[in-house]
């Protein structure tokens, strides 16, 4: 071996020194177990999308061993950029990694259908209609926060202060998903008329009065499974 042969005649006196000196040289190339801190440093980049970076992080932990799954969510939340997939679990965060990584299933699928439908009256008189046919829930109460406070802008779907009903980007979400479900076309601004009734009472069995308790309020995309079976892209 090239390191054997490398060392200096008469340095060697015993098969211990051997030993140690052949360890001692080797040690440098050994690869060793990451750690959870460095699952810190796996930072959503400033314009990376939700998928790519959920991606990234999933394939990080493969590389940590016996981390509690709580705390993977916890990392995780931290490391995400600031926006609405992160507003919105922060009300109530998920408890394990595999319920985070359910949640960001729905806005990988907003972030990737981006485009609203053009509406023909305010988001908040469509958000009242939909109340009263029980097909929107509002969602869980943001902290408090002073600043928000001292807004005089007010949203009617939070029920809180700090941005317009008309620019909450969760209600555009949430009437989005109603229009891609068949709700709310009479609201659908186009060249043709709406047709009669179309905005349907619940379905059977509370559909949307009943939703999974998660207060999310979005659409399932495809499953992202990477830590259990590798990605899987909507097709």
């Amino acid at each position: 071996m090239a390191w054997f042969n490398q060392l200096p005649i008469g340095t060697i006196e015993s098969f211990e020194q051997l030993s140690l000196r052949f360890l001692h040289h080797f040690a440098i190339n050994k690869r060793y177990p990451k750690t959870a801190s460095y699952l810190f440093t796996v930072i959503q980049r400033e314009h990376e999308s939700l998928r790519d970076y959920v991606q990234r992080f999933s394939e990080a932990v493969l590389e940590v061993p016996h981390v509690n799954p709580e705390l993977l969510a916890s990392i995780m939340q931290q490391n995400l950029r600031r926006g609405r997939f992160r507003e919105s679990i922060a009300g109530k965060p998920p408890a394990t990694l595999d319920e985070l990584l359910v949640r960001a299933e729905k806005y990988i699928w907003i972030e990737e259908t981006s485009d609203y439908t053009p509406l023909k009256a305010p988001r908040a008189e469509i958000l009242a209609v939909a109340e009263r046919q029980g097909i929107v829930r509002r969602p869980l109460r943001m902290r408090e926060d002073p600043k928000r406070m001292r807004s005089s802008k007010y949203c009617q779907f939070y029920k809180d202060h700090g941005r317009s009903t008309e620019d909450c980007f969760h209600l555009k979400d949430d009437i989005e998903q109603l229009i891609q479900q068949g709700y709310l076309e009479e609201y659908i601004k186009s060249d043709n008329p709406p047709r009669e009734g179309s905005l349907r009472p619940p379905r059977e069995g509370g559909e949307r009065g009943t939703r999974r308790n998660n207060q999310d309020n979005l659409p399932t995309a495809g499953v992202i499974g990477i830590i259990s079976g590798g990605s899987a892209r909507r097709r």
